[in-house]
């Protein structure tokens, strides 16, 4: 389970919430309706089903409070995840503090489940960051997952810093994403395969078989062919985990 891996903060923020796997982020955006107002520092802010997801009255100032709050976590990892870009008041300060914490290097991901505000952000840009900061935004968690650098990110088991109304807004989604697990079934888990040819090798003889099974068919073959040994060595990669 991946949402074992990382830190307390997050738990006690997720304790309690129930949500439902299989929904699509594409549809629970459906209703969605977002709009662009302008702050009394004349900055723009994202609003959500009337939901403001910065300070209407100035951003930045806003942002400052928040991060300052983040100081500890910020040192303590060179690696951080941020649930929620909103317009990206937030990040562009912890990038900041970042860079004075880690002067040898440092990574930065952001997730925001609502592609909408992603797009708007790219629109107007309100701020920038550098190329030490990632954001990403897919239609359903499985995408996420299907996203090799976002995967290999998070097996550093990052620090994660939740924006709270980007968070608020989207509950559901940033638990269903933390708590995922990799399906066990061979034609789920061939989601995951770029390979046309292995995903069609995985799937060819029973594709509703467990991967547990799969790998017990292969051991127990005759004859091997050279995709047989590839999933001999990742089911022994597999059992040392």
């Amino acid at each position: 389970m991946i949402g074992e891996n990382y830190n307390q903060n997050l738990k006690t923020t997720l304790n309690g919430q129930g949500t439902t796997m299989e929904t699509s982020i594409e549809q629970n955006q459906v209703h969605d309706q977002l709009y662009v107002k302008y702050s009394k520092s004349e900055q723009p802010i994202p609003v959500i089903n009337g939901v403001h997801l910065h300070s209407i009255y100035n951003p930045e100032r806003e942002a400052n409070g928040f991060v300052s709050n983040q100081l500890e976590v910020l040192k303590s990892s060179a690696h951080i995840l941020i649930f929620g870009l909103g317009f990206g008041y937030h990040i562009s300060q912890i990038e900041e503090k970042m860079k004075s914490f880690h002067p040898g290097g440092y990574r930065i991901f952001v997730i925001e489940p609502n592609q909408s505000i992603l797009n708007k952000w790219e629109e107007l840009s309100p701020n920038s960051f550098s190329e030490h900061v990632s954001v990403v935004s897919y239609d359903s968690i499985k995408e996420f997952y299907k996203d090799r650098e976002l995967v290999d990110f998070m097996s550093c088991k990052p620090s994660v810093i939740p924006h709270p109304a980007s968070f608020q807004l989207n509950m559901g989604f940033f638990k269903d994403f933390m708590s995922y697990n990799y399906p066990k079934g061979v034609d789920d888990s061939a989601y995951f395969i770029e390979s046309k040819t292995f995903r069609n090798y995985l799937t060819c003889e029973n594709k509703n078989e467990t991967t547990e099974d799969f790998f017990e068919r292969v051991r127990g073959k005759s004859f091997l062919q050279s995709y047989d040994f590839l999933s001999l060595a990742l089911a022994e990669m597999v059992s040392e985990r």
